[in-house]
């Protein structure tokens, strides 16, 4: 594509064509966002459009944002986990009372690793990957986790 970023965010059809698949996501995405990911996805389909495919430049550009746009809002709608907000089913509440009852008086941090690696069945990779760092050191923060746990329900020696 030789055309210049600049020439077609400036266009009028590209631009309408944008704004149009954006008006769909607007209430789930703010609006510096909303042109930061316009601006991305133009940006990759002019790096990326071949012309020999078959497809027009504007039905390529309409496809990437669309799923540009979907994964944001997917990706915002995953919940952090709360020592506090822990959902469990009608059949499991006295399961979630006893959870709290036992992550009570913990750090956040120490509840949350606990949670997602015994409640969640999360593996160490995910749980590092889900916080931020490596395998191992989710591997030694939940090392640690369990230590304090034990020392505040006063299990072992």
């Amino acid at each position: 594509m030789d055309k210049d970023i600049n020439i077609l965010y400036k266009d009028k059809a590209i631009n309408h064509l944008m704004n149009s698949v954006c008006s769909k996501y607007q209430k789930n995405i703010d609006v510096d966002q909303m042109e930061s990911i316009k601006l991305n996805t133009l940006w990759e389909c002019i790096k990326k459009y071949d012309e020999n495919r078959g497809a027009k430049f504007t039905s390529f550009l309409y496809q990437q944002l669309t799923f540009a746009l979907k994964n944001e809002v997917k990706s915002k709608k995953i919940k952090e986990y709360s020592t506090n907000n822990i959902e469990h089913n009608t059949a499991e509440k006295q399961q979630q009372v006893n959870l709290n009852e036992l992550f009570d008086g913990l750090p956040t941090d120490t509840a949350n690793i606990l949670a997602q690696k015994f409640v969640d069945n999360m593996t160490m990779v995910e749980i590092g990957e889900k916080n931020g760092y490596s395998r191992e050191t989710a591997r030694r923060k939940l090392k640690n986790a369990i230590k304090i746990f034990k020392q505040k329900n006063k299990i072992g020696k």
